[in-house]
């Protein structure tokens, strides 16, 4: 999982199931806890109570993206310092996540064994939190007795408990606790109960690339997990059972390289290849007992591999499309602990946190929340500057450039959260880094998808300072990667790079000489139709005749021409916005419906105006019968537009304004027939208030 947005056809298809909203009563019972977490007190007690293990992973793993960032490493140059690695080199976490020893359940020996692998930095060892009580019911009657007796002797075990620990369970657990361990219920110091939640029905959709490499994380040493899951190995053993079929019912897809977005530019990413340490079922499980026998011993080289091998393992099995929640989960875990255990200068370091990155971004697309979002996202950046302090640029140009390219995605996603400008100038930093070991000779393809990817965050960044400057930073990165996509054999993507240059030349015209760059627009859009044609992108077409007519609308009314062009743009205008909500209607009658990435109900809004203004502009000299053909249809697409605007207050009280303005018209023209032919056309749950109105 090298680059996520490629052009290589191994390159990976990001599918993003729906996340579930955790709900109020659980938010709340989960920001009681967190506080209570970060408090950081010594010898605290919590029990977490869940039963359902999927919402359980998805607080846990919350709680650890959240917390194991110290506070005072956010916000710094270059993203957050990583928390997770080898305490020589790294911050030291605020949080460790283990999974139960079924071997030898004993929470707090755990604890101190991880403790004393990892010596903490001025006495302030970090929390910990414990995962995976409720696989002990598969266990003997003598390990589940074991660790009984390890919670009945917790009062002996208190002083050398210098840390927080919560330990998660289910319910039948926690009442066979209170019966038999009456002697922990009793140090215990709270007790935090989340429900249950239905799971809703999946919502796959394809994302089509954005810049983003999808996004790192920071590497813990720890003695069992990273990420908090069920077991590692219950996992794997409930999952190969199923993996043949999987290959079968969902063969490898090929991603689709860009995003298609109305309006605004969009980004692109590559692609690259990377050998599989795991390609079937039968080499898990060897992984599986490989690890399983060097638990033991753990000699770091070969526990390492093992744990590489594991994580390549789901990492393929993700590049199939496999993106569950559990699968990046797994992969996340597993990398982590082949990093716990490589040697600081390993080689394979590099290639690892950039896959954790990759991992991240897509774990971020679960997240419940903005909140949960950024911390995701955050773990994603700090993995992929970790990665880069791993090895010398100028040796390793290709790797330097592909992270560098997959930070500035990351950025550019951040700053759609928060620090908007300023994550934007990082990302069009590395991006720029990027451009400088990415050469045009060498990977053609891959330099012209990074220069796309760094007018788009020039684009971005236009909208919130300097637009001028940096709308010509995005136009003259455009061009430089149009000439790299052939528009024979690669249309679709200089398709995009066409509507591209067309946004920022139109959104360039809004600030100076708009007639000659609303005609670049213009001429850019049209080149983009040339191949985004209904049949071949019918999507993408709609997008850009919406965008056509925009631009036509502009240059008839905000630039001084004599009235035949005025009426021939006006004109033009209609043609281009009736192609696009043509289009709109043909792909909401597919099964199922395709999406269009603008709203369409502006577009019947803007086309209802411009058939008013082909109505009312006196220089236009219409006949009588053609004045009326384009008011009716100014006031049909502007009650379609109210209709689609039921649900956005501000927008449909100025839809609303123009249907008034348009009846108006009517009554100009042809009296009280026309007012009345018009209100003949009009829903009658309207009528009142546009009596009232008129």
């Amino acid at each position: 999982m090298a680059q996520v947005n490629g052009h290589s056809p191994a390159s990976m298809t990001v599918t993003d199931t729906a996340h579930r909203k955790i709900s109020l009563v659980n938010r709340q019972i989960y920001q009681r806890l967190k506080q209570a977490l970060s408090l950081g007190l010594r010898r605290q007690i919590f029990i977490a109570v869940c039963d359902d293990i999927s919402l359980r992973n998805r607080l846990a793993a919350r709680l650890h993206a959240e917390l194991a960032i110290s506070e005072d490493s956010r916000g710094k140059a270059g993203g957050i310092n990583s928390v997770f690695r080898p305490p020589a080199s790294r911050e030291y976490p605020r949080l460790v996540s283990l999974n139960l020893n079924l071997s030898q359940p004993h929470p707090v020996a755990q604890i101190n064994r991880w403790l004393g692998q990892h010596p903490p930095p001025s006495n302030n060892p970090p929390g910990f939190q414990i995962l995976g009580v409720e696989l002990l019911t598969k266990q003997s009657a003598k390990v589940q007795g074991f660790f009984l007796n390890s919670l009945k002797t917790i009062e002996r075990s208190l002083p050398n408990l210098e840390s927080t620990l919560l330990l998660w369970m289910p319910r039948p657990w926690l009442r066979a606790i209170e019966t038999s361990a009456p002697e922990f219920w009793r140090w215990h110091t709270g007790v935090f109960e989340f429900e249950g939640e239905p799971a809703p029905a999946s919502d796959l959709r394809t994302l089509m690339a954005t810049s983003l490499q999808e996004f790192p994380r920071q590497t813990v040493p720890q003695e069992e997990t990273a990420v908090p899951q069920e077991n590692l190995w219950h996992i794997l053993g409930s999952e190969l059972d199923k993996f043949s079929l999987d290959h079968q019912e969902n063969p490898p897809s090929q991603k689709e390289d860009f995003k298609k977005e109305s309006g605004t530019p969009v980004t692109s990413g590559e692609g690259e290849e990377k050998t599989s340490f795991i390609l079937n079922p039968a080499d898990a499980v060897q992984s599986l007992q490989e690890i399983e026998q060097l638990q033991q011993s753990r000699p770091p080289e070969e526990l390492a591999q093992a744990y590489l091998r594991l994580g390549n393992y789901y990492r393929d099995r993700i590049e199939q499309s496999n993106t569950s929640q559990e699968n990046l989960i797994t992969a996340i875990q597993a990398y982590d602990q082949a990093l716990a255990w490589l040697e600081e200068s390993s080689p394979l370091a590099a290639d690892i946190l950039n896959d954790l990155g990759n991992l991240y971004w897509m774990l971020s697309r679960y997240a419940a929340d903005s909140q949960e979002m950024l911390a995701y996202l955050e773990q994603g950046i700090n993995a992929y500057h970790t990665a880069l302090t791993k090895f010398n640029p100028d040796d390793a140009p290709h790797s330097y450039a592909m992270i560098q390219n997959n930070l500035g995605a990351a950025y550019g996603d951040l700053a759609r959260y928060q620090d908007t400008a300023q994550n934007l100038q990082n990302s069009i930093l590395a991006y720029g880094e990027a451009l400088r070991y990415r050469s045009a000779e060498d990977e053609p393809l891959k330099y012209a998808a990074t220069q796309n990817n760094l007018g788009t965050a020039y684009w971005h960044l236009a909208q919130q300072q300097q637009p001028v400057t940096h709308l010509k930073c995005a136009i003259a990165s455009y061009t430089e990667a149009l000439p790299f996509y052939n528009p024979e054999r690669d249309s679709l993507n200089w398709a995009m790079l066409q509507n591209n240059i067309g946004t920022a030349y139109w959104n360039l015209a809004q600030y100076e000489q708009p007639e000659e760059f609303l005609q670049l627009a213009i001429a850019a859009y049209q080149s983009a139709l040339t191949y985004r044609t209904p049949q071949s992108a019918p999507a993408g077409c709609a997008a850009t005749q919406n965008n056509l007519g925009t631009a036509y609308w502009h240059l008839a009314t905000q630039v001084e021409v004599n009235p035949e062009g005025q009426q021939q743009y006006l004109q033009m205008c209609i043609a281009a916005y009736e192609s696009a909500i043509a289009l709109v209607e043909f792909l909401s009658n597919n099964d199922p419906p395709v999406p269009v990435t603008f709203d369409v109900s502006a577009t019947q809004n803007n086309l209802g105006l411009a058939h008013y203004q082909m109505a009312t502009d006196k220089k236009f000299s219409l006949q009588q019968t053609s004045q009326l053909e384009h008011l009716e249809a100014a006031l049909r697409y502007h009650l379609q537009a109210l209709q689609g605007f039921s649900e956005q207050p501000d927008s449909y009280e100025s839809a609303l304004s123009l249907v008034v303005q348009t009846i108006r018209a009517f009554y100009r023209e042809r009296g009280l027939q026309g007012q009345n032919l018009a209100l003949s056309k009009v829903p009658g749950k309207l009528l009142p208030e546009l009596l009232r109105r008129l």
